[in-house]
C-alpha cells in the first residue's frame, strides 16, 4: 500500500500552454515536419504523445529555442 497523493491546483497554479502538432512546430522554426521528429526522437524537443499523434508545447518550444541560441 501507497501513500501517493495527486498534486494540489491551486489558484496559483500556472494555465496549460498550447500543444501544437509537428506541423506547427515545423512553420514556427522554418523547418520540415521531419526535423521536428528528428528533435523529438533524439530528446532535444520534449514533446507529448497522444496515441500516435505528436504535440509540442509552446513552452518546452520557447525552452528549445532560448537554449539553441
Amino acid at each position: 500500500m501507497t501513500n501517493w497523493t495527486p498534486p494540489r491546483r491551486d489558484a496559483a497554479a500556472r494555465p496549460p500552454t498550447r500543444l501544437l502538432t509537428v506541423a506547427q512546430t515545423a512553420e514556427r522554426l522554418a523547418v520540415c515536419g521531419k526535423t521536428v521528429r528528428r528533435l523529438v526522437a533524439s530528446g532535444a524537443l520534449p514533446a507529448l504523445r497522444v496515441g500516435r499523434a505528436v504535440r509540442i508545447s509552446e513552452d518546452d518550444l520557447r525552452v528549445y529555442l532560448a537554449s539553441s541560441r
